[in-house]
C-alpha cells in the first residue's frame, strides 16, 4: 500500500505521567513501536480492496439492461493495483448464479452492462454480486452486493393493495389480511375465485380457495401454528380460471417473538462496577430494523435506563451495572406489542474502553476503566488507533489507577472509520471500538444546466465542476445517470460511492440506507454511533501479525490457466508435461511442465471469446498419464451468505412512480426496437425454429426433444463448472425444494417442480433404483439426490429434458413406479400423487455411475466481457415529425468521463417526449484518496 496517499501517517507516541515514550531506532520486542511495525507490515502484505458499482437505476424489467460502472479501490481509497479482472454475477432469490461475467479493470475502473433476458431471468429478487479473486481472501462479506426487484412488465399478475394485521387470543396468533386485486390497467378483479396458499419460507402452512368481492377485495384469515417462527411469511394467490395469473404477496406482521433484539456493550462485555454504553438493534422478520421504545430494569424492578431507537431499529443507552444484579429490557413495538429480553450477564473483572466523539469537536476522548482487582497494578497497555488499515495513533501507558483518560486529535486520522484497540503486553486485544471521523473533505461536486427548463427532445448540456475541500480543482473519473422522476424513484439514502468507501465496505452484515448516516445532522451522528456499536465488531486477530502472510487467493493481473497434476494416489506429479489446446474461434497449442508441487501455469493467453481449453497430462513418451488434471477455476464461488433482506414485489402496495415505469417500459421496448432497427421493430434473419431442441444420445422415452422444457448443450457448456444442482435450480421452471408427508406421515424435504415431486433419470436410468433407505434418518432421500446433483458439473452433461405434464410423464410413471410407489404417493395426498421427471443425458452416457476422465480436463473459462454502448437517440432537427415515442426511464447513462485541469466536464443528451423532472446523479473519485457524490435536477416541460 502507498502510505503517501494518507496525509495523516504520524504515529504519535504520547508520554504522560505513567506513560513511556517508546520511539527507538530498533524497536524492542514487546514495545509499541514493534507492535505498530508488525501491524503495518502485515496490512501492507495483505492489502484490502474495496469495490463499488454505480447503477443507472434501482429497479428493472425483464428485457431491460442493467448499466453499471465499477470503482475498485485500495484501503487508502486510491485505485487498486492488485487486480485487473472483476467477476460480476447475477444471483436469483434461490441463491443460484444465473449469469456470470468477467470485466477488465484498468486503473481501478471498469464499466459494463447485463442484459436481463427472459431466457434466464424471471420475476423476483436478484442480487448483483461482484468481487475480485483477491477479495476472496477476506470472505464474501467484503464482496459488493446490490439487490434489485426485476418485474415481468405486469404480465400474468395482479396489482395488490394489502393491509395485514395480527391479534393474539388465548395464546393463538391470528392473522387477518385485507387485500384488493386490480389489473395493470386499473380494472378490478371482481368476483374471481382465487386459489390461496400461505407459506412460511418454502413451507406450506395452509391452502384454500376464496372469491373476491365485486370491487376485487378479499379478506383472508388464518391462525399460525403454535411455536412457529416466521421467516418470509407470504401468500400466493392464483386465479382459478386463468392459472398463469398469480401474485406473490409478502406478509409482514413482526410478532414480538420474531423480533431479533440484540444488546452489544461498548467494549464487548458488561462488567460489574464499570460505566457502560450499550448499543441495541431490533430486526424484524423481513431483515429490516424495527422501531421500539422501552426501559431497562434491574432484578429489583428499578428502572435504570430508557430505550428509544434513533433509526432503523438501533439506539444506545448508558448504564452503570452493579455486582449481583441482573438486567432486563422491556420494550414496546410501534403496534403496541411488548417484548422482554435479558441483557448479557455481568462479568466480575475486566477492562473497558469508552469513546466520546462529539460531531463538532476536533478531538475524541478515550477513557479506560478497570475493576479493582486490575486497577493500580501498573499493568502496561498499548492503545492503537487505525484507519484505512494503517496505524495512525499509538500510545503506551501503565494503568496505575481505576481509570485512564486521553484526548486524541481527530486530524491524526483520515475521514472514515477509525478503529481503536486496547492491547495488553501479550499483544492480546482487550477492548475494541469503532468510531467515525469526518473532516468534511470529500469531493465537492456541482451539477448545473444552462436553462431552467427544456422542451421535449431538446439537447440538454449538464455541466459538472469538481473541487476539493479547499476549492482546488480536481481531475478525476466520474459516472453520470439521468433518470425520469415520473418512472424512477431514487432512494436518497441508498449506498453511494462515498458511503460505500468510507462506511459500509468496512462493516459486516446488511446496512440499511448507508448514506443516511453521513448527513451532517446530530440525529444522523447519533444513529451512526449506534450503527458502529451494533455492527462494527472487528475482532482483530493480532496473532496473525507474527505469521508469514500466505494469501489463499492470488491477485489476477491477467488471464492465466493454473492447475495441478496428481497420480492415482493423489500425490503431485513432478515434471509432468501438460498440453493446452485452445478450440473455438481461435486455435493454438501451448505446453509446459509441472513444478516440484505438481503445479502448472499458462501465462500470456490472449483474450478470446467462447473458447474451450483441453488440457492433458503426458509422460516423456507423449502418452497420457494415469493421473488427474485439475484447474484452479475461479468461475464458481459458493454463496455463503444469502441476502438477509426480502424485497417487496413491485405489484404489492405499489406507488404511482413504479406503476408508471412498468406501463411505460412495456411500450418503450417496442419503440426502442423501432428506433434502432427501423420499420415496426427488429427484423430477424429467417431461421427454422423448433419447439423443443433434441439432445443427442437422449434416452427420452417419448423420443428426443419431446418434453415440456429442454436445457440445451449450449446452455450446459456456458454454465461451465457450475454444479448440476445450480443449473437445474436456475434453468428449470418451477424447480424448488419443499416438504411432503410420506406414507408414515413423517415430513420430509424433497425436490419439486411446481406441485410434483421429482425423479432424476440419468441416461434412461432412474437414480432411485440405487437408493436404499435407512430407517430413522431425516431427509435421507433428499440428501441422496443432492449428492448426485452436487457432484456432477454442467460440463459433464449434454442436456436436460423436463417431463412434467401428464402427456410427457406417463411413460415414465409406467416404467419407473411400482405398485408400492403409487400407493405411497396416493397416501401422501394431493402433493405427491404425481411425479415430474428430469431426463439427464451425460457426456459419458453411463447413467448415474458417472466416471470422469482423469488425465484430460475440459476447461471453459468465463469469457472476458467488453461493455456495449448505451443507446442515445439524436434529434438534430427541431420540430421534425416523430417516427416513434421516446419513453426512456434512464434518459442518459455516461459510465466514464474525466474532469479537466479546472475540474470541469460537460455531458450532453437529448430529452425524451414526456414533461418531467430528471434526476442527475454524479459520483466518482480522484482515484487518490477522495470520493464524491452529488445530485442535480433538469426540468422538461
Amino acid at each position: 500500500m502507498h502510505h503517501k496517499i494518507l496525509t495523516f501517517k504520524l504515529l504519535i507516541l504520547l508520554n504522560f505521567a505513567g506513560m513511556m515514550a517508546m520511539a527507538q531506532s530498533q524497536p524492542a520486542p514487546g514495545s509499541i513501536n514493534n507492535l505498530v511495525g508488525k501491524i503495518n507490515a502485515y496490512n501492507d502484505a495483505l492489502p484490502v480492496e474495496k469495490l463499488y458499482l454505480h447503477f443507472d437505476k434501482p429497479y428493472y424489467s425483464i428485457g431491460d439492461t442493467i448499466w453499471f460502472k465499477g470503482y475498485l479501490m485500495n484501503q487508502a481509497i486510491g485505485y487498486s493495483q492488485q487486480s485487473n479482472r472483476l467477476y460480476v454475477e447475477l444471483v436469483n432469490d434461490s441463491n443460484a448464479v444465473v449469469k456470470r461475467f468477467v470485466f477488465p479493470v484498468a486503473i481501478g475502473i471498469t464499466w459494463g452492462n447485463i442484459a436481463l433476458s427472459g431466457m434466464y431471468v424471471h420475476e423476483g429478487s436478484y442480487t448483483v454480486r461482484a468481487y475480485t479473486n483477491w477479495m476472496r481472501n477476506f470472505g464474501d462479506d467484503y464482496f459488493f452486493k446490490q439487490t434489485f426487484y426485476i418485474n415481468n412488465e405486469g404480465y400474468d399478475t395482479w396489482m395488490v393493495n394489502l393491509k395485514p394485521a395480527i391479534t393474539s387470543v388465548a395464546g393463538k396468533d391470528n392473522v387477518k389480511v385485507a387485500m384488493q386485486f386490480n389489473s395493470l390497467d386499473g380494472q378490478t378483479a371482481g368476483l374471481r375465485t382465487m386459489q390461496m396458499k400461505v407459506l412460511n419460507g418454502k413451507k406450506v402452512l395452509f391452502r384454500n380457495a376464496a372469491q373476491t368481492a365485486a370491487d376485487g377485495s378479499m379478506d383472508v384469515d388464518f391462525s399460525l401454528p403454535p411455536q412457529t417462527t416466521l421467516k418470509n411469511l407470504s401468500i400466493i394467490a392464483q386465479d382459478k380460471l386463468d392459472t398463469k395469473r398469480t401474485a406473490l404477496i409478502p406478509i409482514s406482521v413482526n410478532r414480538p417473538q420474531d423480533i431479533d433484539l440484540q444488546f452489544m456493550p461498548e467494549s464487548g462485555h458488561l462488567i460489574a462496577g464499570l460505566p457502560a454504553r450499550v448499543g441495541f438493534k431490533a430486526i424484524g422478520e423481513d431483515g429490516k430494523g424495527v422501531d421500539l421504545q422501552g426501559s431497562v430494569f434491574d432484578n429489583d424492578g428499578i428502572e435504570v435506563a430508557r430505550l428509544t431507537t434513533f433509526k432503523y431499529g438501533m439506539g444506545t443507552f448508558d448504564i452503570a451495572p452493579q455486582e449481583g444484579k441482573t438486567y432486563t429490557a422491556k420494550v414496546t413495538l410501534a403496534n403496541g406489542d411488548q417484548k422482554t429480553v435479558q441483557l448479557p450477564a455481568l462479568a466480575r473483572s475486566g477492562v473497558i474502553l469508552r469513546v466520546k466523539n462529539n460531531r463538532t469537536a476536533d478531538s475524541i476522548v478515550v477513557n479506560v476503566y478497570a475493576t479493582a482487582d486490575i486497577a493500580g497494578q501498573g499493568n502496561k497497555y498499548n492503545l492503537i488507533g487505525m484507519a484505512r488499515n494503517v496505524v495512525c495513533y499509538g500510545a503506551s501507558f501503565g494503568l496505575n489507577s481505576s481509570s485512564f483518560k486521553v484526548t486524541i486529535a481527530k486530524n491524526l486520522f483520515p475521514t472514515g472509520i477509525a478503529h481503536l484497540m486496547l492491547v495488553n503486553v501479550n499483544n492480546q486485544p482487550v477492548s475494541e471500538r469503532l468510531t467515525y471521523i469526518d473532516h468534511h473533505d470529500n469531493l465537492k461536486i456541482a451539477v448545473k444546466s444552462d436553462a431552467s427548463s427544456y422542451a421535449a427532445r431538446d439537447s440538454v448540456p449538464v455541466h459538472v465542476n469538481v473541487v476539493d475541500e479547499t476549492g482546488k480543482p480536481v481531475r478525476g473519473s466520474f459516472s453520470m445517470a439521468v433518470t425520469d422522476d415520473s418512472q424512477v424513484k431514487q432512494d436518497e439514502y441508498a449506498d453511494n460511492i462515498t458511503s460505500r468507501m468510507l462506511l459500509s465496505a468496512d462493516l459486516k452484515g446488511y446496512v440499511e440506507d448507508p448514506a443516511y448516516y453521513l448527513q451532517e445532522t446530530d440525529e444522523a451522528w447519533h444513529a451512526l454511533d449506534a450503527l458502529l456499536l451494533t455492527q462494527g465488531w472487528v475482532g482483530y486477530d493480532l496473532k496473525k501479525i507474527d505469521q508469514p502472510v500466505k494469501p489463499t487467493f492470488e491477485a489476477e493481473k491477467s488471464f492465466e490457466v493454473k492447475g495441478s497434476v496428481t497420480n492415482l494416489f493423489n500425490k503431485p506429479m513432478v515434471n509432468s508435461n501438460v498440453l493446452l489446446l485452445a478450440t473455438g474461434k481461435q486455435h493454438f497449442i501451448r505446453d509446459t511442465t509441472t513444478n516440484a508441487q505438481g503445479k502448472f501455469v499458462f501465462t500470456r493467453i490472449p483474450p478470446i471469446d467462447s473458447v474451450t481449453y483441453v488440457l492433458s497430462a503426458r509422460n516423456a513418451h507423449g502418452k497420457t498419464v494415469n493421473g488427474g488434471v485439475s484447474v484452479d477455476d475461479q468461475s464458481h464461488i459458493a454463496i455463503n451468505s444469502p441476502n438477509p433482506v426480502s424485497l417487496k414485489p413491485w405489484n404489492v402496495n405499489t406507488d404511482s412512480t413504479i406503476l408508471n415505469y412498468i406501463r411505460s417500459n412495456k411500450k418503450y421496448q417496442v419503440e426502442l426496437d423501432k428506433a434502432q432497427y427501423g420499420t415496426t421493430g427488429r427484423v430477424l434473419n429467417a431461421v427454422n425454429i423448433h419447439d423443443r431442441a433434441a439432445i443427442r444420445g437422449s434416452q427420452n422415452l417419448n423420443g428426443a426433444g419431446n418434453s415440456d422444457q429442454v436445457i440445451t448443450e449450449e446452455e450446459m457448456v456456458n454454465a461451465g463448472k457450475a454444479s448440476l444442482l445450480d443449473v437445474i435450480t436456475s434453468k428449470v421452471k418451477g424447480f424448488r425444494t419443499g416438504f411432503y408427508k410420506d406414507s408414515t406421515k413423517q415430513t420430509n424435504l424433497t425436490y419439486f417442480i411446481n406441485d410434483k415431486r421429482v425423479h432424476f433419470v440419468f441416461d434412461g436410468v432412474d437414480v432411485d433404483r440405487f437408493y436404499e433407505p435407512t430407517t430413522g434418518i431425516a431427509n435421507e432421500h433428499y440428501e441422496f439426490h443432492k449428492q448426485y446433483l452436487d457432484y456432477i458439473s454442467a460440463e459433464d452433461v449434454l442436456g436436460i429434458e423436463v417431463l412434467y405434464s401428464s402427456r410427457a410423464n406417463a411413460l415414465y410413471n409406467e416404467a419407473n413406479l411400482t405398485t408400492d410407489d403409487l400407493l405411497a404417493a396416493t397416501a401422501a395426498g394431493p402433493v405427491g400423487a404425481d411425479y415430474a421427471y428430469l431426463e439427464i443425458t451425460t457426456r459419458a452416457g453411463s447413467g448415474p455411475n458417472l466416471q470422469r476422465a482423469t488425465s484430460i480436463y475440459i476447461y471453459r473459462p468465463v469469457a472476458l466481457t467488453f461493455p456495449k454502448q448505451f443507446y442515445t437517440p439524436r434529434y438534430p432537427v427541431k420540430g421534425a415529425p416523430h417516427k416513434y415515442a421516446d419513453l426512456r426511464s434512464t434518459i442518459h447513462w455516461m459510465p466514464s468521463f474525466v474532469t479537466d485541469k479546472d475540474g470541469n466536464a460537460t455531458v450532453s443528451f437529448y430529452a425524451a417526449d414526456k414533461a418531467a423532472n430528471y434526476s442527475v446523479i454524479v459520483q466518482g473519485s480522484d482515484m487518490n484518496g477522495k470520493v464524491g457524490y452529488q445530485t442535480g435536477k433538469v426540468t422538461v416541460k
